[in-house]
């Protein structure tokens, strides 16, 4: 069971989000206004993110198309951790989850706590960096690099 599990939360951590889709993403003026905001010159897709999300962690390619997302993941799920939150506490949960001293009630636990980094890190996947083998492994070197500077490799 929990071995499962960890193969479900891992393919779903380094996988792409299955809700946000490239049709729905959509030019900026849409936005705005799909989200009730005055449509002035000053406003800015940079105006609508609430996450202070490091956007240094995202190809410079996809930035456009990756703020458009953030917006409308964040109004759906709230503030969004970065890229490197995500991979620590996911790493804490799948450590956790392979304890085989755990209880069920601690699993349960784990498990409760599993959806709401989830609910935390939607914006990170987007970002779909498994693509190619060069990108899979870009995206491996930054996770590593993460739980480097946090202590834990």
């Amino acid at each position: 069971m929990k071995q499962l599990f960890l193969v479900i939360t891992l393919f779903l951590l380094y996988s792409c989000d299955a809700e946000v889709k490239d049709s729905d993403v959509v030019d900026e003026t849409q936005i705005v206004d799909s989200l009730q905001v005055k449509n002035e010159e000053n406003d800015s897709i940079d105006t609508l993110i609430v996450s202070n999300y490091d956007m240094g962690d995202v190809d410079v390619k996809n930035v456009k198309e990756f703020k458009e997302n953030l917006v409308k993941i964040e109004k759906e799920y709230g503030v969004q951790w970065d890229f490197c939150t995500c991979v620590v506490k996911g790493d804490s949960v799948n450590k956790a989850i392979m304890d085989e001293s755990l209880s069920e009630v601690e699993f349960d636990k784990v498990i409760a706590r599993s959806d709401a980094i989830d609910e935390k890190c939607k914006a990170f996947r987007i970002q779909n960096p498994n693509i190619t083998p060069d990108e899979r492994a870009k995206h491996e070197e930054m996770a590593y690099k993460c739980l480097k500077e946090a202590g834990i490799k």
